[in-house]
């Protein structure tokens, strides 16, 4: 994989971090509420760029995130449950979007966790598909 390949996943990855790590599970005020949503939103939305990356450098033709998702949960044979939450986190990823149907924000903020949680073994799994490609 080149050096400009490499950083592009390095830099997702960090936004990845830089973006969860300190996220509050409860905020403080409307202000802060959107700052989780957005923080939640583009956090899920590099985690599966950095799938459909990963499953393009596999040498896999990308299609959508559910596809790719599941190329890398059966070429790393992982548990499907992984896949389905990362896809569940996907569809949330749209809701906070979209925000369909006036969707209740305590909904949302009560899958920050799981959530955060969900990126950061995603990340591990990614990293250690780069040190298998590399």
């Amino acid at each position: 994989m080149d050096e400009l390949r490499n950083k592009r996943y390095k830099d997702k990855i960090q936004h990845i971090f830089d973006y969860i790590q300190d996220l509050p599970l409860i905020p403080k005020n409307e202000l802060e509420k959107r700052g989780i949503f957005y923080s939640l939103q583009t956090s899920i939305e590099a985690m599966v760029d950095l799938i459909a990356m990963l499953v393009k450098d596999l040498g896999i033709q990308v299609k959508d995130d559910n596809n790719n998702i599941n190329e890398i949960i059966r070429i790393k044979k992982l548990n499907p449950e992984l896949g389905e939450k990362l896809s569940q986190a996907n569809g949330l990823r749209n809701i906070i979007v979209h925000r369909y149907n006036a969707v209740d924000d305590q909904i949302i903020l009560d899958s920050v966790q799981e959530v955060k949680d969900l990126l950061l073994k995603w990340v591990r799994i990614i990293e250690e598909s780069l040190n298998d490609i590399s």
